[in-house]
C-alpha cells in the first residue's frame, strides 16, 4: 500500500493545492512529479494547469445550478410582504416583485425564499373561524 494519503473520490483540490500545482509547473517539473509531490493524479494536475493557462484562475467550476433570479433585496421585500399581511399568497406577493424587478418571480419561487428564512407556507384564511356564540345563532336560525 502507497503511502500516499487515502483520499475519496471526489475529494476536491483545495486552494493551496492549485497554487502548489501551478507554482511546480512554472518551475518546469513535470505532471507526473507534480502530482507526486502534492499527492494527486497526474490528469488533475493537468487540468488545473490547463484552466490555469486558459482562464487564468485556479477556481473550480461554477455550479451546474441556474442562479438566482432574485437579489437579496428582493428577499428582504419578499419576507417583509409575507410578514406584514399573513392572509396574502404566493400568487399576490409574486405581483409586485415582477412590477419592481420587471422579470416574473414564481409562486414557488417566493415559497422557497420564505422557507429559506424561516416562514412556513401559509394559506390565506376562506373565512373566520366560528366562535361558539355564532355556531349557537347558526342551529337557531
Amino acid at each position: 500500500m502507497s503511502h500516499r494519503k487515502q483520499r475519496s473520490a471526489f475529494d476536491q483540490v483545495s486552494e493551496f493545492d492549485r497554487g502548489r500545482i501551478v507554482a511546480y509547473r512554472d518551475c518546469g517539473l513535470a505532471f507526473s512529479k507534480i502530482g507526486s509531490r502534492v499527492g494527486r493524479n497526474q490528469t488533475t494536475v493537468m487540468r488545473t494547469c490547463d484552466r490555469w493557462r486558459q482562464e487564468g484562475t485556479m477556481d473550480r467550476s461554477g455550479r451546474s445550478h441556474l442562479p438566482q433570479c432574485t437579489t437579496s433585496r428582493e428577499d428582504r421585500q419578499i419576507v417583509r410582504m409575507a410578514v406584514t399581511d399573513h392572509s396574502v399568497s404566493s400568487r399576490t406577493v409574486a405581483q409586485p416583485i415582477k412590477s419592481v424587478t420587471h422579470h416574473s418571480v414564481s409562486a414557488r419561487t417566493i415559497r422557497r425564499r420564505l422557507q429559506q428564512s424561516g416562514l412556513s407556507a401559509r394559506r390565506p384564511l376562506l373565512g373566520l373561524p366560528l366562535t361558539q356564540n355564532h355556531r349557537h345563532l347558526r342551529r337557531q336560525w
